[in-house]
């Protein structure tokens, strides 16, 4: 049951350590931001140059 629980733990850690990388280099190579550390607005005005150029 520990190895269980252990495993599921890493597959959780580095999913969410994959999600997280894929997210700041979205952000950082489009709007030269921090993802973590951008305020709403900033973020808000980054989706919409995303938009612009149809990526969503």
């Amino acid at each position: 049951m520990k190895r269980v629980l252990l495993v599921c733990a890493a597959m959780a850690s580095c999913g969410f350590g994959a999600w997280s990388m894929l997210v700041a280099s979205r952000y950082q190579a489009l709007c030269e931001i921090s993802y973590f550390s951008a305020s709403a607005a900033e973020i808000k005005h980054c989706d919409e140059r995303l938009s612009e150029l149809g990526g969503r």
